[in-house]
């Protein structure tokens, strides 16, 4: 008698379990949906917007900020932020353009695709003698 009633407590217990952790998955489910403000729907009405990070090291970054229209990198460490440069070239903002836009860059896709096929020239130039 007593394992029926052990059965049965084990699965009360395993079914409140279930319940409880359902109860924290829901209520986390819904506290991400309605307050929590993600980065793109917080930086599209901002005026200071991280365009840009690229981590060096432990707690060293180069990040790149848009700030009313001027693109600005600075570098951050744990002490200091540096102003490092101002970009101001058209031509490296439209680069960055094409980036948000999605369509990345043209650079080491379109050199690695030459050196690949130059070296398949080079090989057929081989086997033809």
């Amino acid at each position: 008698m007593d394992s029926v009633s052990f059965f049965w407590s084990f699965v009360k217990m395993l079914a409140s379990l279930a319940m409880v952790i359902g109860l924290m998955i829901g209520a986390l489910y819904l506290v991400k949906r309605y307050f929590h403000k993600s980065p793109a729907a917080a930086d599209s009405a901002s005026v200071i917007r991280i365009v840009a990070s690229h981590h060096l090291g432990p707690k060293n970054s180069l990040v790149l900020v848009d700030v009313l229209g001027q693109l600005v990198l600075l570098g951050v460490s744990g002490q200091q932020i540096a102003n490092l440069t101002a970009i101001t070239d058209p031509v490296a903002r439209e680069l960055l353009n094409r980036m948000r836009a999605g369509e990345g860059l043209p650079g080491p896709a379109d050199s690695f695709s030459r050196c690949r096929s130059l070296l398949r020239g080079i090989g057929q130039g081989r086997k033809d003698r």
